[in-house]
């Protein structure tokens, strides 16, 4: 279903006595103003100038509009919104995030009621970043800030806008009905004003939540409300025309009106490509193509699905695994098709047999002509279906090339990892008595184990990174690195400086790197240090506690309540080192959260941390090596038949 539930933004007022906004002008026309404040006005004159054809120009500007509005002490707040404005344009979630902070912070100053207009609009701001960083959750908390600031003020518009915008995150985060109650606000709101640019988006929103509840009546009236303001009041927004006219399609077909969406799915592909919208036309050549197969029409829908994949391919080069699948399903259907028809023609073949027969030698000729006839045509579907087939035996042989090519690179990755970890020799000589149980899910893994000594101290670690299989592996490479080089190269000591630094650097290195794609890759993580001359244990933890099994009973040690891995949205925080003693002959026991979360027992219910301590208790009288296998096996036994959940990491470590 195409969407076009666009996010809409409060525009700041335009300063637009100067048209052209080169260098020299700027230069020119501030030498000429005494005024300071006017000077500020005209400087975001010529940013809302540049904002359509030049927006990184215009961004170059509105920094020089906050360096002088800190100079004047002028409206700092408003220099700030317009920057992270501008930031969001140019896809540079983080720095617009900073820029609407400051500039939430210096409306907060304000003692006028001017800053309950600009707080509104910063919260308007905030959540349309978060939305784009797919935090839906920040956004509709936003929303709501920027919804009861516009309420303080009156502002219906401003209102509506919001309140639109809340119904869009509801709806991105899948919570339809609260989707819809925004709309129908957003709805009365629009209405009140006799607004006519947004109501139509409005009404497109109301179509696509309805679509999703499967009010198919309600979507088609609310897509035809789009369709008739939009065509009234903005003629010339051909795209949202188009939208409207693919939406009214989709709907019509689902409802079984197969030539109505035919009819409106091809206005829509003429407008698309006469906006030479090359990725909403060949989505729209998509569905036409499936609506003619709905009908039994294959030779049109072989032309469009033809138009479809010669533009996918000109934008995508992607897996073609999906289309090989619909592809047999296809042939398989003609196959059928044809071997019916074969059977038919030999029944009939049949009947003029007999018929012949008793009508005696006069009708022989004609029998001969029937039979060659049918022989014919069994031949060339024979040869029609020998030909598809040989096409899906190609594709199929492609589709398992690919596969083993990227099983093959997986399983080399898998052995640049294992000669990361710890060697075997390395772990055994540092740490003799202790055991490791390391079980990825797929081939790599997120958890990752690891250990090195210092003069003073030992340190060992079990970490879970965000996913598993290659992006998991990819993050725990990075963090094993980097826990590496606070120990080695930065000599940190206590493990909560050395977790702060991998915070800090990891946030750092994500956010330059990948932006939106990977906020939220982060590490859960235990970290011990043991002194080598005393009983003392130094402990960190990002979100998982450690146990300690002393003379049979279990004690555990909470970590911070937060992960390594300070998100732009958020604030960094700092962790804690927790300090205890040790007795000769405790255990101490870190693991990540696979072996707890797992499914099994029969009833299919997560293990969980309760049976996992029990466990724990009941070997730690037995040498490690045992605790080892009677762990995995414990593991394999309530896994049974079911499929690994998550990485499963398990250290133990013997106190001599």
């Amino acid at each position: 279903m195409y969407k076009c539930f666009a996010v809409i933004f409060t525009i700041l007022p335009l300063y637009a006595f100067v048209q052209n906004s080169n260098s020299d002008t700027v230069s020119y026309y501030f030498a000429r103003l005494t005024n300071d404040t006017n000077k500020v006005k005209l400087l975001h004159s010529f940013v809302s100038d540049k904002l359509t054809h030049d927006p990184m120009k215009a961004l170059e500007l509105a920094k020089e509009e906050v360096k002088l509005c800190h100079t004047l002490n002028y409206k700092i707040e408003r220099a700030y919104d317009n920057l992270a404005w501008l930031y969001k344009s140019t896809g540079n979630y983080k720095k617009s995030l900073d820029a609407y902070f400051l500039a939430e912070n210096y409306a907060q100053k304000l003692k006028s009621p001017e800053n309950e207009k600009i707080l509104a609009e910063v919260y308007n701001g905030l959540a349309s970043v978060y939305c784009k960083l797919n935090n839906y959750d920040l956004a509709i908390i936003k929303g709501k800030r920027s919804q009861q600031y516009y309420t303080l003020l009156k502002d219906t518009i401003g209102l509506a806008y919001s309140t639109l915008n809340l119904g869009n995150y509801f709806y991105y985060k899948g919570d339809y009905s609260n989707a819809m109650f925004h709309y129908k606000r957003a709805e009365y709101y629009l209405i009140t004003q006799n607004d006519s640019l947004i109501l139509p988006n409005c009404y497109n929103c109301l179509g696509g939540v309805n679509f999703q509840l499967k009010k198919y009546e309600d979507a088609l009236g609310y897509y035809l409300q789009f369709y008739n303001h939009t065509l009234k009041n903005n003629p010339n927004d051909l795209l949202n025309i188009a939208v409207a006219l693919q939406n009214i399609g989709q709907v019509n077909a689902q409802m079984g009106n197969f030539e109505k969406g035919i009819e409106s799915c091809k206005r829509a592909a003429e407008l698309f490509l006469k906006l030479n919208d090359t990725r909403n036309l060949y989505n729209t050549y998509e569905s036409i193509a499936d609506y003619y197969a709905k009908i039994g029409d294959y030779k049109s829908s072989n032309s469009y699905y033809s138009s479809y994949v010669h533009l996918k391919d000109s934008l995508f080069d992607e897996d073609t695994k999906n289309t090989i699948h619909e592809m047999s399903i296809k042939y398989e259907s003609d196959k059928k098709e044809q071997e019916n028809q074969v059977l038919s023609l030999a029944n009939k073949n049949k009947q003029l047999i007999i018929y012949f027969a008793f009508g005696g030698c006069a009708l022989l000729s004609g029998l001969v002509f029937f039979i060659f006839k049918g022989y014919r045509t069994k031949k060339k579907a024979n040869f029609l279906l020998r030909e598809k087939n040989l096409i899906i035996e190609q594709q199929k042989a492609l589709v398992e090339e690919q596969h083993q090519d990227i099983t093959d690179s997986i399983k080399y990755a898998q052995r640049i990892q294992g000669a990361i970890l710890p060697p075997k020799n390395l772990w055994e000589k540092i740490l003799p008595n202790s055991f490791v149980l390391y079980m990825p899910k797929d081939i790599l893994s997120g958890d990752f184990y690891w250990i090195e000594e210092t003069k003073d101290y030992v340190y060992v670690a079990a970490a879970d990174c965000t996913g598993h299989g290659v992006p998991g592996a990819l993050i725990s490479i990075v963090n094993y690195n980097l826990l590496n080089k606070a120990v080695l190269e930065k000599g940190l000591v206590l493990p909560s400086d050395i977790l702060d630094a991998v915070n800090l650097w990891l946030t750092e290195s994500l956010h330059q790197t990948y932006r939106e794609s990977a906020v939220r890759d982060g590490m859960d993580v235990t970290l011990i240090a043991i002194h080598k001359h005393s009983n003392e244990v130094l402990f960190t933890g990002a979100n998982n506690p450690i146990y300690i099994i002393s003379n049979g009973e279990l004690k555990q040690i909470k970590g911070d309540k937060f992960p390594v891995g300070a998100f732009v949205e958020d604030k960094i925080q700092k962790f804690t080192t927790k300090r205890f003693t040790v007795e000769k002959g405790d255990f101490i026991y870190l693991f990540s959260d696979g072996f707890a979360d797992q499914f099994g027992g029969g009833n299919g219910k997560k293990y969980k941390y309760a049976p996992f301590q029990q466990k724990l208790v009941s070997i730690s009288n037995l040498p490690l090596s045992e605790q080892r296998k009677l762990m995995k096996n414990e593991f394999n036994r309530w896994k049974g038949d079911l499929e690994q959940v998550d990485d499963v990491l398990l250290i133990g470590i013997r106190i001599d």
